[in-house]
């Protein structure tokens, strides 16, 4: 497996890029599959140098939830490489209106007046499991931060991670005082979503650096309040 990460816009969102296939292995000539995870703001033209270097080709944008740090440049994006997008039907209309999540000052720090609705937009749903690029990815749903959080737990049948968007952070969750959240879903989500991961899995967060389940089991003091 290899993974991309970067952070864009002004919330320093972080945007993915997944295969299971080694580009060092690939056949001289032939491109890489690859799988894009949250594509934020300013994030389509790194997306487009990054994968020209690498030879890879995306085949689909996940969105692990529809607050605008996250989708800003999915249109962008699936518009270059004719590709789907993504997202949890509970917050699929806040593609279609992206001020109801974000609010008119957010709105207008991503310039959401000119942002486009993706043409090919599909339902990512919890319990489904989905291939991408030599990759079988799990769907985690885990409302709380927004009623369509979602959580993608991926592996290559080697190696394991999980794209914990803004679920779990390292020393941290996400905000339930927005527009949609809920703590009681976030208290369940962590519960039955979070708590029963294996320890040594790597997170990748919507926010911030890399942790493990174990490290947050042991350090995250939101972790600590669950019962």
């Amino acid at each position: 497996m290899e993974i991309l990460g970067f952070a864009a816009g002004p919330l320093q969102t972080n945007c993915y890029v997944a295969t299971g296939f080694h580009s060092d292995a690939a056949i001289e000539g032939e491109s890489t599959p690859c799988v894009i995870i949250d594509p934020g703001m300013g994030a389509f033209e790194q997306l487009k140098a990054e994968c020209e270097k690498r030879g890879w080709v995306p085949e689909a944008v996940l969105l692990t939830h529809g607050h605008i740090d996250h989708t800003r440049d999915a249109d962008s994006v699936a518009k270059h490489w004719d590709i789907p997008v993504y997202i949890n039907s509970a917050d699929r209309h806040m593609i279609a209106n992206p001020l109801v999540g974000a609010g008119r000052n957010l709105g207008a720090m991503f310039r959401a007046g000119e942002m486009e609705v993706p043409e090919d937009i599909r339902d990512l749903e919890g319990d489904d499991e989905l291939k991408f690029a030599g990759l079988a990815f799990q769907i985690l749903h885990a409302p709380g931060h927004s009623a369509g959080c979602l959580m993608l737990r991926t592996s290559d049948g080697a190696d394991e991670v999980v794209f914990s968007g803004d679920v779990l952070f390292a020393g941290s969750i996400g905000r339930t005082d927005l527009p949609g959240a809920n703590h009681e879903d976030m208290m369940t989500s962590l519960r039955e979503k979070v708590l029963p991961l294996d320890d040594d899995l790597m997170i990748l967060p919507g926010h911030g650096p890399t942790s493990t389940i174990g490290q947050e089991r042991a350090t995250n003091p939101y972790l600590a309040q669950v019962k």
